[in-house]
């Protein structure tokens, strides 16, 4: 049986059937003002509507949709109420408060379709129009003999009673509250003088139960009993042998779980049983599940991997330090992790369990790897044109130069290779401001029209359009403005451009594209498109095409004279706005790049977040 304290033995009695009482009374008068209220404005309204009537039947019938305006406005705005004429299939002929030619049908509201009905219609509910409670009441208009046109509705607002409502229920929460205060003074008075003593002793004895032996006072043994102050001296002295001993170990464990916590590697601690002690945060994230859920769980089902659960029997059974480089999966992607088991053993020296720390590798391969890739790509993509150069110098050197044709054909394709030398390194460069600039948030976005980009771009690549007589078009409204850097998201445009004009046969058609969407929480997001017609690209190179110096074709790519780097700066820029960019291809058909652009005040949110 559930013990209680003398105290709530005392006070429930007190203040239960006062406040029973209370509540009781409250709600009978809320419940019956409500329906006085709402009668009242029902009745009033009702009267209302059969003084109208006779007027908005004649403005109707005479088909003057001026005059039934301004009289419904008008008076609308005299009276204090809402008056809306509405037709019989559902259609808002004038309303008081907005304008009819923008409201969607009225068929479906509960008051107004008891009115086309033929009856009276009442509703009390919130407005969409107006964000606001109201009562709404509607009678049929009657034109000649059981001719039903319409209906004509009136309403109010219920804001009036809202407020005497919240009055009232404060007040009756103020009264809530003062009885159980009043209640608890009076049964503290007669109940503190026994259990005062008891308290105080209970309070020691917890202040010792959670190690907080500096906090609590000794207790005071003056008011006591003999027995009570007996018991009160030994939890005195027992605080005091024990303090220091205490504060040494907490001392210790604080310092354990600051070093714990704090390690950026992977680390998790399981008994001889193999069930989890506890995990860092860094193990919870690697593994995605709450540090505080996973004690006492089966290493089995948290860990989930064969070499890890390998590398615990390994270490419980030889107690001895184990290491091992182990993959796992986060999602389908592979993590690798230099893994050490260490021991953890009791004052025998004996293994009662394993410490796992877990130096996540993925990153650093990876870096490894792009930068392998990126040593050789670029020194591929410099030896090409170095090789023709130095071909071409030598020849000429070795007696090319005195035939004046044919050493104008040798300096061509070295001004060709050389041209295409400076264009390699200034998209690299470009990469590396741009890497830089985003790195160091110093982009700055301003909201620019889009058009004005959209047609400096398209002036940039016109003379390469012209050799293939290739047609630029672009669509773009004039008052979508963009949160850019314009010299950046011009340049992005123009690689795509570049690229599509390119990639596309002759006399085809380039279009380019610019638009606007809203979104559900507020605010919007951009969309710049560039569509060709060309061969379209493979599903299998559409993984990587964003990447330094991949080429889908690569002899074709080189031909055009393409750098290899164009997408990757599309990339990059796009990125440094917060955005990103797709591509969306059918191989004989074509592509389409869309780059994706926030607007400003997400971009704020984000970077506040």
């Amino acid at each position: 049986m559930r013990k209680l304290r003398l105290f709530w033995q005392i006070f429930p009695v007190c203040v239960g059937i006062s406040l029973i009482s209370i509540l009781l009374v409250g709600w009978l008068a809320s419940t019956t003002g409500h329906d006085f209220y709402i009668k009242e404005l029902n009745r009033g309204l009702r009267e209302r509507i059969r003084l109208l009537q006779p007027t908005i039947t004649a403005l109707v019938e005479r088909g003057t949709d001026e005059q039934l305006q301004d009289f419904v406005r008008r008076t609308g705005r005299q009276a204090s109420t809402r008056i809306t004429v509405i037709s019989a299939n559902g259609t808002v002929l004038a309303d008081s408060n907005e304008d009819h030619m923008l409201m969607d049908a009225h068929a479906a509201r509960p008051e107004v379709a008891m009115a086309l009905a033929g009856s009276e219609g009442f509703s009390v509910r919130g407005s969409k129009t107006l964000r606001e409670s109201m009562l709404y009441v509607a009678l049929p208009l009657v034109m000649g003999e059981e001719q039903l046109p319409g209906a004509l509705r009136l309403a109010i607002p219920t804001a009036g009673y809202t407020q005497l409502s919240k009055s009232f229920t404060n007040k009756l929460i103020l009264i809530c509250l003062a009885v159980p205060v009043l209640a608890a003074i009076l049964a503290g008075i007669s109940a503190r003088r026994i259990s005062r003593p008891l308290e105080e002793m209970k309070h020691g004895a917890e202040q010792l139960a959670v190690g907080r032996f500096d906090l609590p006072n000794r207790i005071n043994v003056d008011n006591m009993t003999v027995e009570m102050a007996g018991l009160a001296n030994s939890i005195n002295q027992m605080a005091e042998q024990i303090n220091q001993r205490v504060r040494v170990i907490i001392q210790q464990r604080n310092e354990l779980e600051a070093v714990f916590s704090g390690m950026a590697d992977s680390v998790v601690a399981i008994d001889a049983n193999k069930d989890i002690i506890r995990m860092n945060q860094a193990a919870s994230t690697l593994f995605a599940l709450p540090a505080d859920t996973v004690k006492g769980r089966p290493a089995q089902g948290v860990l989930r991997n064969v070499q890890l659960l390998e590398l615990i029997d390994i270490t419980l059974a030889h107690n001895s330090q184990q290491e091992r480089e182990v993959t796992v999966f986060s999602g389908t992607d592979p993590i690798t992790l230099q893994t050490h088991a260490l021991p953890l053993r009791d004052e025998k020296n004996n293994c009662n369990g394993v410490l796992l720390v877990m130096n996540d590798l993925t990153k650093l391969n990876r870096l490894e790897n792009i930068r392998q890739d990126f040593v050789a790509n670029v020194s591929h993509e410099l030896k090409t044109p170095i090789t023709v150069i130095k071909g071409n110098i030598e020849t000429l050197l070795d007696g090319a130069l005195d035939e004046t044709e044919t050493a104008r054909g040798f300096l061509q394709a070295a001004a060709v290779q050389t041209n295409r030398l400076d264009a390699i390194i200034d998209d690299l460069l470009i990469l590396s401001r741009i890497e830089d600039k985003s790195g160091q948030e110093k982009i700055v976005l301003l909201p620019a029209p889009a058009h004005v980009v959209l047609a400096s771009a398209v002036e940039a690549c016109v003379p390469l359009a012209a050799e293939k007589d290739i047609r630029l078009e672009t669509d773009c409204a004039p008052d979508v403005d963009v949160p850019m850097n314009q010299p950046l998201l011009e340049q992005a445009l123009i690689n795509l451009l570049k690229n599509a004009i390119a990639c596309s046969p002759a006399h085809a058609v380039v279009f380019l594209r610019c638009w606007a969407n809203k979104r559900a929480e507020g605010g919007s997001i951009f969309h710049f498109s560039v569509s060709d017609k060309g061969p379209g690209i493979g599903k299998e190179h559409l993984p990587r095409i964003f990447e330094r110096f991949y080429r889908c074709d690569k002899a074709r790519r080189r031909d055009m004279g393409g750098t290899g780097l164009g997408l990757a700066i599309v990339k990059h820029i796009v990125q440094a706005h917060k955005g990103a960019v797709e591509v969306e291809s059918i191989v004989g058909k074509g592509s389409t790049f869309t780059i994706t652009l926030p607007d400003l005040d997400m971009t704020v949110a984000e970077k506040e977040g």
